[in-house]
């Protein structure tokens, strides 16, 4: 099996970029002062994954992102997005290794664009500073008047909870 290690390499970086939930936690730096490097560390050991684990599956790839979110970033997703991107990597990596660049283009064009990706960003910082009809960010009243004090989640609405311990935790909007 001869893999492009290069191609294997911008192909889980851009996949990466667009996850929404992994993002958050690189923006929040919940992997500590070292949060760059950590990115950086893994995207290299994401793709060492994939091409060592023969018969790699869907399953087996989220469960691995999900422990090194949960070990190095204090990050836990509970919206499905672990798998999500685990099948799409996985997808991309056998185009990959079947040289199929036409594949690979078409599975990418699925991926939003570095212009919807910022504007997405920007929307969603706006969101949280301005929109108070943002249930998702949105503080109950009772609590508008406390000490910042260790995030619970009170509604189901709520997208982003960091506990008293600095876990994040990502849930599916409702």
């Amino acid at each position: 099996m001869n893999i492009n290690m290069e191609i294997l390499r911008n192909f889980t970086a851009r996949t990466l970029k667009s996850w929404s939930g992994y993002q958050l936690a690189l923006d929040n730096s919940c992997g500590g002062d070292e949060t760059r490097e950590k990115d950086k560390w893994f995207l290299d050991v994401l793709c060492e994954q994939m091409t060592t684990s023969r018969g790699l599956k869907a399953e087996d790839l989220e469960e691995w992102l999900t422990n090194i979110l949960y070990h190095d970033f204090d990050l836990i997703l509970e919206d499905d997005s672990s798998y999500q991107i685990a099948f799409f990597l996985l997808e991309g990596f056998g185009y990959i290794k079947n040289q199929n660049e036409a594949g690979l283009q078409q599975l990418l064009s699925k991926l939003p664009s570095d212009e919807e990706l910022a504007q997405a960003k920007r929307e969603s910082v706006r969101g949280a500073e301005n929109d108070e009809d943002d249930e998702d960010m949105e503080i109950p009243e009772e609590e508008e008047e406390e000490e910042q004090g260790p995030s619970e989640p009170r509604e189901p609405q709520r997208q982003v909870v960091v506990d008293e311990d600095g876990w994040t935790t990502i849930t599916k909007r409702q």
